[in-house]
């Protein structure tokens, strides 16, 4: 794919947005350039008419290709794959019916477990109305963990023996979740290990490190002003 129709993928992103975050981690394993879009959140410029044009669930990221628009991060990082993979396409999602299976489980679980985990705080604090975690918002996440650190069992990485975009789309959450409750290295120590290796990887110091930092430091700020 040459560079010329590399550029003029758009996506909308925020920095501290894990999803968002998951999506330009692919995007910069699989070497391509983005145009990006930053719509103001605080000011609600996500729910505006004009945007609901693009995203009618008002949420980002959202990737435009051309006359292609995708939202939902996990589609996203599927079309990119499947349209601009390459090499990487059949390591990062294998064609393999079993392994495949796995790495969608684990998708699944990402979008429909830990993100709400961490979405039942995140909201409620930018909005005014939550100072800090609760004992449920505590349980819940400990619950995420316990199953993560099952998903790992025998293995280094969640769906598979090497890296797939399970564990990008997930390490993008956890790093989310720990700026809101730590993780027990005794308690989940799979966890830890998988993530000082996800850490380890440039894309996640450069893209999802300063991510996750960002949210966490906004979030203490809310949690601060909030208590007021």
């Amino acid at each position: 794919m040459s560079l010329c129709n590399r550029a003029r993928l758009i996506l909308y992103k925020h920095d501290a947005s894990p999803p968002a975050n998951a999506v330009r981690m692919v995007g910069a394993i699989l070497g391509l350039q983005f145009d990006y879009e930053e719509p103001d959140l605080m000011k609600g410029e996500h729910k505006t008419p004009e945007f609901k044009k693009i995203n009618p669930m008002s949420t980002i990221p959202v990737l435009k290709d051309g006359n292609l628009t995708v939202s939902e991060s996990h589609a996203i990082i599927l079309y990119l794959l499947n349209k601009y993979g390459g090499e990487h396409r059949e390591k990062l999602y294998p064609f393999d019916p079993a392994t495949r299976a796995i790495v969608d489980q684990c998708l699944y679980f990402d979008a429909g477990v830990l993100f709400l985990q961490m979405r039942a705080v995140t909201v409620p604090t930018f909005t005014g109305t939550l100072d800090g975690p609760t004992e449920k918002h505590i349980s819940d996440i400990e619950e995420g963990y316990s199953i993560l650190e099952a998903y790992l069992g025998q293995r280094a990485y969640v769906a598979a023996d090497h890296l797939t975009v399970a564990d990008i789309s997930i390490g993008s959450t956890v790093a989310a979740l720990l700026g809101i409750h730590a993780l027990d290295a005794n308690k989940f120590p799979k966890i830890k290990a998988w993530f000082d290796n996800l850490s380890a990887e440039s894309y996640f110091q450069e893209v999802n490190a300063p991510g996750a930092a960002l949210l966490a430091k906004s979030l203490r700020h809310y949690w601060m002003k909030n208590k007021k």
